[in-house]
């Protein structure tokens, strides 16, 4: 936290830089997280600055720039409070309706928030967090117009992007004035390890814990023979103290660790013996020893499919979905039908894919309809079908895939008027852009819609009444409507899946 607040501390002492993109590992989120919530007290990293972090996922510059609008005045409202017990009375005045909805409109309306606290805070810092961005150019642009705004010296924005796949790389590259880029060098792994070797360790639990997190940094680091070695330790360790679970916990990360280097006989060695700790575990009463067991099913039938042994992966993930079943735990159960029905269908075994895909539907019966479109049992309906005519699926997902490019270029339209009207600043025009957006995507889909069902009335009876069974446990929305179902169009709008029909 300290070393974050000297990386802060760096970015505010440039007065010319407005916009800080930290770039840091994606298991660093959580550090970063924690350093915004903290500046909220009084702490020896607090910086002195008020943070709002804005979580809107971005899916056009419009809706986003609208809801940011609307999540600063319900943090201020939220906030009345806290502000009353700071002995700042809480009298700004603000509708969100009364700035466009632009990157410059919500630039302004942080404006007017920090014109009227400015004596009672430092810097204000607005951290704009979207938890989900479906168009990157999109979202880059709209950072680019806001840095077109004026802000006042005591105004920042901070967004965080992934080290491993950045959405902001053509922004960050770009050499523009007001950007200042700072790699974080931050492993949650290595804090972690370092935090516990630290502490005072509390009996036989503190100790294993550090042997523990030294093998959990050594599997994302370290080579298999290396994990192999930490490892020996803390197997002994839990053997010593019967902690069968533990057992299964290390034997798992080593098979782990063996699978990412394609030594698939050793990792599956490995996973047997996890199982035998896992039984042990379970007979003993363990709470979550068949889930125990279950997972080196799973792990065992992943080792298998990765060495191309499609048929012994089909016997684990069957056996994953029995225990599954007893535990009994729907979400995998369904999860190990579809997956020994993958295997069935590669080894062209239509009648046994069906069988497995079928159970799988009969498990998602059980479940709330919310709750089944967050399962995989979108995917095992597609599978199925699939199963029953390849053709007609593979011409659905052609409609889904000129669906998809459709809805892009609608956006990357949407998105150039959207940039045209942050110079004039016209709130009819920009609702007027964003309505015509709703109308040609509603548009498309209900073509779409209308395709798949043209193809479901042409089809066998088997492929008609299994499809009907799949709208009924999945709703209206599927399959065009969920993203687990059918693959999205490339980024390439013009490419066509292989083998896939057109008609």
């Amino acid at each position: 936290m300290i070393e974050l607040r000297e990386h802060w501390d760096a970015f505010v002492a440039q007065p010319a830089k407005r916009l800080l993109i930290w770039q840091a590992p994606d298991n660093a989120g959580r550090l970063l997280q924690c350093f915004f919530e903290a500046q909220k007290h009084e702490l020896p990293y607090t910086t002195g600055d008020f943070f709002m972090v804005f979580d809107v996922p971005f899916s056009n510059a419009i809706q986003f720039s609208r809801e940011l609008k609307e999540a600063l005045a319900g943090q201020y409202e939220a906030s009345r409070g806290d502000f009353r017990a700071q002995g700042v009375e809480p009298d700004w005045v603000f509708s969100a309706a009364d700035e466009p909805d632009s990157a410059s409109g919500f630039i302004r309306s942080l404006r007017s928030f920090g014109s009227k606290h400015h004596k009672k805070i430092g810097h204000l810092v607005a951290v704009l967090a979207p938890p989900a961005v479906a168009n990157e150019a999109g979202y880059a642009s709209w950072l680019t117009r806001a840095l077109g705004e004026a802000m006042p010296e005591r105004m920042r924005l901070v967004v965080v992007d992934s080290a491993e796949s950045p959405r902001l790389k053509s922004l960050a590259e770009s050499g523009h004035e007001s950007v200042f880029v700072d790699a974080l060098n931050i492993d949650t792994l290595n804090v972690a390890q370092e935090t516990f070797a630290q502490e005072a360790t509390s009996g036989p639990a503190g100790v294993f814990r550090n042997h523990l997190m030294g093998l959990v940094t050594l599997v994302e680091k370290g080579s298999a023979d290396q994990v192999k070695v930490k490892a020996a330790d803390a197997f002994a360790f839990a053997r010593k103290h019967q902690w069968a679970d533990q057992e299964v916990v290390v034997r798992m990360l080593v098979a782990g660790a063996l699978l990412k280097e394609k030594r698939i006989d050793e990792s599956v060695k490995i996973y047997l013996g996890a199982r035998e700790s896992a039984a042990q575990a379970a007979a003993a009463g363990h709470p979550a020893g068949q889930q125990l067991v279950l997972q080196t099913w799973l792990g065992e039938a992943g080792a298998h499919l990765a060495g191309g042994d499609v048929a012994q992966a089909a016997r684990c993930y069957d056996e994953a979905a029995i225990t599954a079943q007893k535990i009994p735990n729907p979400i995998l159960a369904i999860e190990s039908f579809r997956m020994g029905a993958f295997c069935h269908a590669r080894m062209e075994h239509p009648e046994d894919a069906i069988a497995r895909a079928s159970s799988a539907f009969k498990v998602g019966e059980d479940l709330k309809p919310e709750a089944r479109v967050m399962t995989t049992l979108p995917l095992v309906a597609v599978d199925l079908l699939r199963a029953v005519e390849p053709g007609r699926v593979a011409s659905m997902e052609q409609i889904k895939y000129e669906l998809d490019a459709d809805i892009e270029k609608s956006v990357a339209l949407t998105e150039q008027r959207a940039a045209e009207l942050e110079k004039t600043g016209n709130a009819e025009q920009l609702r007027a852009a964003e309505a015509d957006l709703a109308g040609e995507t509603g548009r498309a889909r209900r073509n779409a819609a209308q395709q798949v069902e043209a193809l479901v009335a042409a089809a066998g009876e088997p492929f008609r009444q299994w499809f009907g069974r799949a709208r009924s446990l999945l709703g209206s929305e599927w399959p065009l409507g969920l993203s687990a179902a059918l693959p999205q169009a490339p980024k390439d709008a013009e490419a066509k899946p292989e083998g896939v029909a057109t008609s």
